[in-house]
């Protein structure tokens, strides 16, 4: 690695650090915001994944975690634990037969942190489905209706994940 690239990093780790502690002044926050979008994009390009056009890639960088979920059916709830999270959606393994336009309810329980906020919870709506006939089965979903609040709190575990991978 560079040292150019070692230093950006450290810098940011910096304004992650403060953005969590919610001690960033607006101008530093502007900052902070584009330099979260330099580094998602820098990681899905790595990964072999493009950002769709006009779209945020920290809304698109996923990071593994498995998280406690809620989900909420027209018909039915299950428990289940994530896959993998976005700011934008995650994926989980359900049981059962869902349909491609399904809408959804959730709760997705973050680990606890300093002042925990409690779940973020939203709407969703089936983004991709696994059409293997084995159950449970891999589902995608997009969010629909996640609070900005909730959104940023979502970010801010995700960049604290990527961040324990990224050695520097």
């Amino acid at each position: 690695m560079s040292t150019d690239f070692n230093a950006w990093l450290e810098h940011f780790r910096e304004l992650h650090e403060r953005a969590r502690r919610r001690l960033l002044t607006s101008e530093e926050r502007v900052h902070y915001l584009e330099a979260r979008e330099q580094l998602a994009r820098s990681l899905l390009a790595a990964q072999g994944q493009r950002v769709p056009e006009n779209a945020l890639a920290r809304r698109n960088f996923r990071v593994p975690k498995g998280l406690t979920l809620d989900v909420s059916f027209r018909s039915s709830a299950v428990r289940s634990r994530t896959l993998d999270l976005s700011s934008g959606g995650f994926s989980c393994m359900l049981p059962g037969n869902l349909a491609e336009d399904e809408r959804i309810g959730f709760a997705l329980w973050l680990p606890e942190q300093d002042g925990d906020e409690g779940p973020v919870v939203g709407r969703a709506r089936i983004a991709s489905l696994s059409h293997e006939e084995e159950r449970p089965r891999r589902v995608s979903f997009a969010f629909t209706d996640v609070s900005d609040q909730d959104a940023e709190r979502l970010e801010l575990l995700i960049f604290d994940l990527a961040l324990k991978y990224i050695v520097n």
